[in-house]
């Protein structure tokens, strides 16, 4: 085969290759350039700077050591971030929090700016400045009021919630420690009224309980208590009931002089067993005069009634003692 025979054959492969490459298999190759571009658009848009508004983002106030605030600030803001697309839509409302460092104002009023410049956004790890930035803080503004910090000391109520068994009754509640200390901005802890703790159930209670670590419940939630649960004792007993007395001998306490009357009516109030079976015969008043001439009445009760059973009125209200 001649060097001429030669390049005629590698013209016709050539053409054909061409042509094979141009005008065969349309249907492949443009499905592969569809795949490519598609791959090329996705890459490129994820990288294409965008923006995003995050809603209900966490509002942190950092404050001296002994200030407080006082008014009811809003909690959170709704921000602007840019960043590429890729980034900003893994971004949740929880994982960013606006910062604003006030620990260099005084107790006062203060109008405090929201902006890029004058607060840290804080980002989840891994992500920077660089990457997010922002915008937009809206509100653009927030109303600081900045108060002393105090701490102040009140009596603890114990409320209940229910009633005891049938027959039975409340007889005290009363928390251990009676007092608790509560810390907040000075006018808030100044206007507060009472300190209680959460109810205690008395349902079907026949008998005498302590309820440990009950949590204290303040109202104003700019207060809060130093000690957060106390201990309650409950004291429940037997039903009480009235009942009145005549003809009971009155007896001067040191033996000295006559009682004027030397008969009185009482009024007792105490569980119902020990007043339905108590005999006026079993019952003393006896005197006690002070150095001033003041004259008191006060019980005598068989044994292992005096704790139980007071006075409630005697007939006549007061007496004499003739010397």
């Amino acid at each position: 085969m001649t060097l001429r025979d030669l390049e005629k054959d590698a013209a016709l492969v050539g053409r054909r290759w061409l042509r094979e490459l141009l005008f065969e298999d349309w249907g492949l190759k443009l499905l592969a350039l569809l795949i490519t571009f598609g791959l090329w658009w996705a890459v490129t848009g994820q990288r294409a700077p965008a923006a995003v508004r995050l809603r209900h983002v966490q509002l942190f106030i950092v404050l001296p050591g002994d200030v407080e605030i006082s008014n009811d600030l809003r909690e959170e803001v709704d921000v602007t971030l840019r960043g590429s697309q890729r980034v900003l839509s893994a971004l949740k409302t929880g994982d960013v929090v606006v910062t604003f460092n006030a620990s260099n104002l005084q107790p006062g009023t203060h109008l405090i700016r929201l902006a890029p410049q004058t607060v840290t956004l804080e980002l989840p790890e891994g992500l920077s400045g660089d990457s997010v930035q922002l915008e937009r803080i809206e509100p653009a503004s927030v109303k600081l009021q900045l108060e002393r910090l105090i701490e102040r000391e009140f009596v603890v109520n114990v409320p209940v919630a229910g009633t005891p068994a049938a027959g039975y009754e409340l007889i005290g509640v009363q928390s251990v420690p009676n007092r608790v200390r509560v810390r907040g901005p000075e006018s808030r802890v100044n206007n507060l009224q009472k300190v209680q703790t959460e109810p205690v159930a008395l349902d079907g209670r026949a008998e005498s309980f302590a309820a440990p670590q009950v949590v204290v419940d303040i109202s104003d939630p700019k207060v809060v208590p130093v000690e957060t649960t106390v201990d309650v004792q409950v004291q429940i007993g037997e039903a009480r009931e009235e009942r009145t007395f005549t003809g009971v001998a009155v007896q001067p306490a040191a033996n000295d002089g006559t009682p004027q009357p030397a008969r009185a009516s009482v009024t007792l109030r105490g569980p119902r067993s020990a007043i339905a079976n108590l005999r006026a015969e079993e019952i003393k008043l006896l005197l006690d005069e002070t150095p001033g001439g003041q004259i008191t009445p006060r019980l005598q009760l068989p044994p292992g009634l005096d704790a139980r059973v007071e006075i409630v009125s005697t007939s006549p209200a007061g007496f004499t003692l003739k010397k």
